[in-house]
């Protein structure tokens, strides 16, 4: 797969390739391409003003493939219109600035019916094993890979440029032929076999097309030895994406052998297949599927559309005026409030602290307490004079107060009991007042305040 005249420098950054030198690197190799290049790979970097190492690794990949599905299964050279057909530019930028190494990506378009890639979403160092090798030329094809330019590309037209297939007739069977593949079970995983099985490098020069091969000593292949079993999963889970444990899938979908396949202008309308959701022509408007069945096979399920709402008839004169009645009769309906709102509730917590609790007695000549007064227990209002003095402690009962004392001992004949004391809420009274004869009064200062205030004064 590498001639004989190649040469590495070790702590060198940027290649420097001497006369007639050509920068390669193992992941190049690994992918398909070897020295001469193909016509099909030579008409790429042509066509979009590209270097080698200005198109990323996994493109190398698919441009493989690409001649492995013309070559093998088509029977004919792979051409750059139907290429560009299929895929289109991905720019490789970084801070608005495209990449020298790997400045663009090949994508498949949207809608294109092609064996679907799996393979890896990068290649790590990949433009770290470059290696120095003798450009190598075709008499009367080509002189070979262009000289080494160490720069990113300019954007070309062709970059955007979607081709019609219907000016080119073979080309658009070829696109119907490959549709009918896909349907039939191929997949970029299987074209990645046939080639890598046999050491065939697609994207080298050959007189004679993939469909040819013969076997072992075919000059199709770069060496003559096959790949150990271990070696050759290893080296196969590089390229394409297998679970960890998994075996390598096996080739059923092969390539043509021995110039047994079939011309394009000879298959039926039986061995091609209609591109659906893309026309062949390039333009965005989709085909018509010739039959009921392939449009349910192929074409993707789309969600019923929503029935629209029919518009209602204007009633009459007579009629729009009945309506009008009815509806202005009709009582407006209003809606209770929601149960989780805040005000139903703080109504819901009220109900049930107020719920099975007596009312607090009336007691003749006993001041009524007000509403915003009314304390359930004792210990708050004690709370409340602390912050006042702090001469009364918190866990400290509050007397009853005399109004109090002499109802209850009307009202039990001359003798006080405890049951008649504890049915009424005591009274509060603050430590700076005194309360004498039902009259609530400011409580004297000692005598020797008194003389200091009447100095003052």
């Amino acid at each position: 797969m590498i001639s004989a005249h190649w040469s590495f420098i070790r702590d060198t950054v940027v290649p420097k390739p001497g006369a007639g030198e050509v920068v390669m690197t193992k992941a190049w190799v690994e992918r398909g391409l070897s020295l001469p290049c193909s016509e099909f790979f030579l008409s790429i970097l042509t066509t979009y003003g590209l270097q080698p190492h200005n198109i990323c690794p996994n493109s190398y990949l698919l441009l493989s493939n690409f001649a492995t599905l013309c070559e093998g299964h088509l029977g004919i050279r792979p051409d750059v219109k139907l290429w560009q057909f299929f895929f289109r530019v991905k720019k490789e930028t970084k801070d608005k600035a495209m990449l020298n190494c790997g400045s663009m990506t090949f994508m498949l378009r949207p809608g294109r019916m092609y064996p679907p890639h799996d393979s890896h979403e990068s290649v790590r160092y990949w433009n770290a094993g470059w290696f120095y090798e003798k450009n190598v030329s075709v008499p009367e094809i080509h002189d070979g890979l262009p000289k080494f330019n160490n720069e990113p590309p300019e954007e070309l037209a062709s970059w955007s440029f979607i081709p019609s297939l219907s000016l080119t007739p073979i080309l658009e069977k070829a696109a119907r032929r490959i549709s009918w593949l896909v349907h039939d079970g191929l997949t970029g995983t299987q074209l990645t076999l046939s080639w890598f099985t046999r050491r065939i490098q697609p994207l080298r020069y050959n007189a004679r097309l993939i469909c040819a091969y013969t076997g072992a000593d075919d000059q199709l292949r770069a060496t003559r030895h096959d790949l150990p079993a271990d070696s050759l999963k290893r080296r196969f889970k590089t390229l394409v994406k297998i679970g960890r444990g998994q075996p390598i899938p096996e080739l059923i979908k092969d390539i043509y052998t021995n110039d047994q396949c079939p011309p394009l202008a000879t298959l039926a309308e039986e061995n091609l297949r209609t591109i659906l959701r893309v026309p062949v022509s390039g333009d965005t408007a989709e085909e018509v599927p010739d039959d009921e069945e392939e449009e349910e096979e192929q074409a993707p399920r789309k969600a019923a559309p929503r029935p629209s709402k029919r518009p209602r008839a204007k009633a009459s004169g007579s009629e729009a005026g009945a309506s009008g009645e009815a509806s202005a009769k009709k009582p407006k309906t209003i809606k209770p409030p929601p149960l989780d709102s805040r005000k139903a509730e703080r109504e819901r917590l009220k109900m049930l602290a107020t719920a099975g609790k007596r009312s607090r007695p009336i007691i003749p000549g006993a001041p009524t307490p007000t509403t915003a007064a009314t304390r359930t227990t004792s210990q708050e209002p004690i709370t409340k004079y602390m912050k006042k003095s702090p001469a009364v402690g918190p866990t400290t009962p509050a007397p009853p107060s005399a109004s109090l004392l002499l109802h209850a001992i009307s009202s039990s004949g001359g003798t006080i009991s405890p049951h008649s004391c504890r049915k009424h809420s005591p009274e509060i009274i603050p430590v700076s007042s005194e309360k004498v004869g039902g009259v609530l009064r400011p409580k004297a200062l000692p005598k020797k305040k008194q003389k200091f205030k009447a100095r003052r004064g």
